[in-house]
């Protein structure tokens, strides 16, 4: 029983460590690096989940081709969209206008969810602006401490479960896990730049991103689906990968609008 527990580690490790290696290139480029990765990983998130809610076809590739045409222009162009918010949230919001007139079942939950995903990725385009690659590499950092707390206190300790009729999976003891690790990782912070705020921060950006992943595995139960795609092996889509990361850069970029900006 112990070894089913961890029967997937192997391949997770390997995936997750390609996934650092494109990371990390992404970060030696720079704010264009991480601009370019954002807009290539939103691209995927939005034909996983047009695809998640039975879109196919020309309308998939539609809902693709579209978030492309949004997205793409915010890392080329970065500088002239961040003088019109406006026309920035209309480019991320662009692809879930779209798709949306093509869902017929579940589409109040489609726009609900895309819309956090829009928010969250506003928010990383926002964050990478403000603080350049450094800050892309902190909320990183503390998202993946966050989930590194909650496979392994979650499978080693296991317990209660934290929300078992959204997240049958997640327990009380991975969650408080991830947000110890992501304490110490801002009292690192804190010893670094001599003040005390990044230790609260960090927690409060791992709980977004427990709630980002708790929205996501909320919308695949209802609509039946175990993983959002295949792209990424023992991981499932980039929304399964990424669905904490989405909800942590929204946290952190309303904690930086309203404090740190």
């Amino acid at each position: 029983m112990t070894q089913d527990r961890w029967a997937d580690l192997p391949l997770r490790m390997a995936s997750a460590l390609a996934l650092l290696l494109i990371f990390s290139a992404s970060l030696y480029f720079g704010r264009i690096g991480v601009l370019a990765l954002g807009a290539v990983a939103v691209v995927a998130m939005h034909w996983e989940l047009a695809r998640m809610f039975g879109l196919n076809r020309w309308r998939l590739l539609a809902a693709a081709v579209v978030a492309g045409l949004g997205w793409l222009p915010m890392a080329a162009l970065p500088t002239v969209l961040i003088q019109n918010a406006t026309l920035a949230a209309a480019a991320g919001f662009l692809p879930i206008m779209l798709a949306a007139a093509f869902i017929s079942h579940n589409r109040s939950m489609y726009i609900g969810y895309g819309g956090l995903l829009t928010i969250g990725m506003l928010s990383y385009w926002y964050l990478a602006l403000t603080f350049g690659a450094l800050g892309i590499a902190v909320l990183a950092t503390v998202v993946i401490l966050s989930d590194i707390g909650g496979y392994v206190a979650g499978r080693w300790i296991g317990g209660a479960k934290f929300w078992p009729a959204v997240s049958p999976k997640k327990t009380w003891s991975g969650t408080v896990a991830g947000w110890l690790l992501a304490g110490v990782f801002g009292l690192y912070l804190t010893q670094q730049i001599g003040a005390i705020w990044p230790v609260p921060v960090a927690i409060c950006v791992a709980f977004g991103a427990q709630m980002g992943d708790i929205a996501e595995s909320w919308v695949k139960r209802r609509q039946g689906v175990k993983d959002s795609s295949q792209l990424i092996p023992g991981h499932g889509g980039f929304l399964d990968r990424l669905d904490g990361f989405i909800g942590g850069a929204a946290t952190f970029g309303l904690i930086t609008a309203l404090f740190l900006s």
